[in-house]
């Protein structure tokens, strides 16, 4: 009976002393993390040689293979060849561009977990927020992962009508960074140029990776087929 007192007790805390500014924290928070994680792949990484480098090889073997596709051409089989080297080339130019808008995405996803960890230490068990509405209970697993209610001993308080209402730190920061990344990452982000914007897949499509694949037994075409 005291272990369920302390919950309801605990709970109508939590909903009065967890405000808004709490919430805006935790956005503010994400929004910086990946500002700075955008900066520094700019400065180091977008804003080298090596990168306008790696994007003119590319331009120009783009140019190249749209010269030699000109519809009016008739192709016959030594330009056939042509025609397929200028595709190697195009492919193993836009593998090299995505592997260096790779390497930034792969450690912001690091520093993303840790500071999620970080985050949910400062936030755990607390109710960050009151949905409008309870939501169905596949949403729930996520919205009210880490809460814990007396369901029984439940009182309406602070706006929460319903337990089902209430909303973890877990819900708000993927919501923030689905939203708030995707914004701040548009403003000051690089996005890859025009033909290297397959990621991991389109690394995937360079001559010397399809040949690695082939060895190792795996189906090249059918990756082709599922990107």
């Amino acid at each position: 009976q005291n272990h369920k007192l302390y919950y309801n007790i605990s709970i109508k805390i939590i909903i009065i002393t967890m405000t808004t500014s709490d919430i805006i924290n935790i956005v503010a928070t994400v929004a910086t993390a990946q500002l700075v994680c955008e900066l520094l792949a700019n400065h180091f990484i977008f804003a080298s040689d090596t990168y306008e480098r790696a994007l003119g090889v590319l331009s120009r073997a783009q140019y190249k293979l749209k010269k030699l596709e000109d519809p009016g051409k008739v192709i016959n089989e030594k330009q056939q060849k042509k025609l397929q080297m200028a595709k190697d080339d195009v492919a193993e130019a836009a593998s090299n561009v995505s592997r260096r808008h790779t390497s930034p995405n792969f450690f912001t996803s690091v520093a993303f977990v840790i500071l999620y960890r970080i985050l949910g230490t400062e936030y755990n068990g607390k109710i960050v927020a009151v949905m409008p509405f309870a939501p169905w209970s596949l949403i729930r697993r996520f919205s009210m992962r880490g809460i814990v209610i007396d369901v029984e001993n439940f009182e309406p308080s602070g706006g929460l009508t319903d337990p089902n209402q209430a909303c973890s730190f877990l819900f708000v920061y993927i919501l923030c960074t689905l939203a708030v990344k995707f914004f701040v990452s548009k403003a000051v982000g690089t996005k890859p140029p025009k033909g290297a914007e397959g990621g991991l897949m389109g690394m995937l499509d360079a001559p010397q990776n399809q040949k690695l694949l082939k060895q190792w037994g795996m189906d090249t075409e059918t990756l082709s087929k599922n990107d």
